[in-house]
């Protein structure tokens, strides 16, 4: 058995989307593995048949810069939350972040909705809950911390299988668990760096939304609005650390 665990990436993109490589490239990052330890499976372009999780010990779960759970209007809509079912169904090892949360959240019976008081675009100071600083891997954090942020939809409501781990002072549910489980999801993208989050503004500027005043100016506004966020980018490689430590307590039971 190898110490180096491989790791399958759900993804939700377009084929055209310049952030599909962006996303598996900052994932490997924040987890302190090379490119080579993921795969990927992209929810928005290929068939729930082809989905094969055989010679891989985790999943994790992207973003979305095309397509809202909350509009819906896509076909692999239920595709991707029967996807998710199965995963928590299966107790897969687990950690997804933004679009990735949002499909937890509904897979299981939550609420979404769409909010402009509730969006979050830069960096916000996150504070966990009293079940936050007791679970296992967001309970090494500071009580407070900041997080990259990306979203329009938020969670409004949890199912009862969601242990509510964090919050912001826009948004309530910004990081939960799947009790009993080790499938972890946050609204914020622990998977990006300041400067990974810039990259996607940038993107999001040129590709989606034309800026009400110049370039620049947007891109000097969100300059400000953003700022390093250590502690939760290192939240992935505690996953993968604790994902480690499973492996082998397994493998010694096995001997």
């Amino acid at each position: 058995m190898t110490d180096s665990p491989r790791i399958l990436l759900i993804q939700a993109r377009t084929t055209q989307d310049p952030m599909g490589i962006h996303e598996l490239e900052a994932f490997a990052d924040r987890c302190e593995l090379p490119v080579q330890s993921f795969g990927t499976f992209n929810i928005a372009e290929e068939s729930l048949k082809a989905f094969n999780f055989d010679g891989f010990d985790a999943l994790m779960v992207g973003g979305s810069g095309d397509f809202s759970l909350v509009e819906g209007g896509f076909d692999w809509h239920e595709n991707f939350l029967k996807l998710m079912a199965q995963i928590i169904e299966a107790g897969i090892p687990t950690f997804a972040s933004c679009f990735g949360f949002q499909g937890i959240v509904q897979a299981l019976g939550g609420k979404l909705a769409r909010a402009e008081e509730r969006a979050e675009l830069g960096t916000f100071s996150v504070t966990l809950t009293e079940d936050g600083t007791t679970d296992q891997l967001f309970g090494d954090l500071p009580p407070e911390f900041d997080a990259q942020f990306g979203h329009n939809d938020s969670a409004i409501t949890l199912s009862d299988e969601l242990i509510h781990l964090a919050r912001t002072e826009r948004c309530e549910y910004q990081a939960v668990r799947v009790r009993g489980l080790p499938i972890v999801a946050t609204q914020f993208h622990p998977e990006l760096t300041r400067c990974g989050n810039l990259d996607r503004f940038r993107n999001y500027l040129k590709n989606y939304k034309r800026p009400e005043h110049s370039f620049d100016e947007a891109m000097a506004h969100a300059e400000s609005i953003h700022r390093p966020s250590p502690h939760s980018c290192g939240l992935l490689h505690s996953f993968v650390k604790d994902l480690r430590q499973r492996r082998r307590a397994l493998s010694l039971a096995a001997e």
